[in-house]
């Protein structure tokens, strides 16, 4: 029998789309990142605009929807535009790179939710700038990555190589044009859990998909990794994913 080689997955297709499902069912990630957001989102002085940039499939633009007037969402992929439309009628879909799209309304709150895994990092600079340049006096940025140093990072690192770090667009923040700007990097812990090893691996295998792997490893190699580091004494299989924010406050 020949090796078997985890899977690559394409965000258009049913593969990713029950794969996802699988790590958003076995992980407090996504319940975590809505309190960070709830709450900063209560601190606005103003709801009027939000910006979702990178909306895919729209899911976190209709949860926008309930808390400000109007929705933009930012998606360059137009195999995603119907599940967008079906999941928030009543928004603004711009099919535009964050570099390539045109806002005439200032945002009130952007949100850019694990978009710059996917942003090359020569455009890192530039991307940041251009979300920055759409906020509003008063307005807020938000980028989410997931944290370098967590379980599943760690793992990208070993299998692929690379790493994402937001505190590297911190600087630029601090110095873009039409500021003063209050930046803040925070960290909201999560983790993913399963009861057997199968699980974990499926889940190991959507998060290598982070990254494009042009040879991707062996089914055999990533089971080993994840059963020699992410078993519990008690049975069962844990790993970090935190995730990073990045908070850009224009001031009013």
């Amino acid at each position: 029998m020949p090796p078997v080689h985890i899977a690559r997955f394409d965000s258009a297709t049913p593969a990713y789309s029950r794969a996802f499902h699988t790590f958003l069912s076995h992980t407090d990630q996504k319940e975590k990142a809505l309190g960070w957001l709830t709450h900063e989102i209560e601190s606005l002085p103003r709801k009027d605009t939000a910006i979702d940039a990178g909306a895919g499939t729209g899911k976190l633009t209709a949860w926008l929807s309930e808390r400000f007037k109007t929705v933009i969402g930012v998606e360059p992929n137009p195999t995603l535009a119907d599940d967008f439309r079906t999941a928030c009628p009543q928004a603004v879909l711009i099919p535009e790179t964050i570099l390539t799209a045109e806002l005439g309304t200032p945002a009130d709150f952007i949100l850019c939710s694990h978009v710059f895994y996917y942003v090359p990092r020569p455009d890192w600079e530039a991307t940041v700038r251009r979300l920055i340049g759409w906020l509003a006096p008063g307005g807020m940025l938000a980028i989410a990555l997931q944290n370098p140093d967590t379980d599943c990072m760690r793992m990208v690192d070993h299998f692929i190589g690379g790493r994402f770090d937001l505190g590297e667009l911190a600087a630029v923040a601090g110095s873009a044009p039409g500021g003063p700007f209050d930046v803040r990097l925070d960290t909201v812990q999560a983790h993913i859990q399963t009861d057997d090893l199968q699980t974990a691996c499926e889940i190991a295998e959507f998060v290598l998909n982070v990254l494009p792997m042009p040879s991707p490893p062996l089914w055999s190699d990533l089971e080993a990794y994840v059963a020699a580091r992410f078993a519990r004494p008690e049975g069962g299989y844990r790993l970090s994913c935190h995730q990073d924010f990045l908070r850009i406050v224009r001031a009013r």
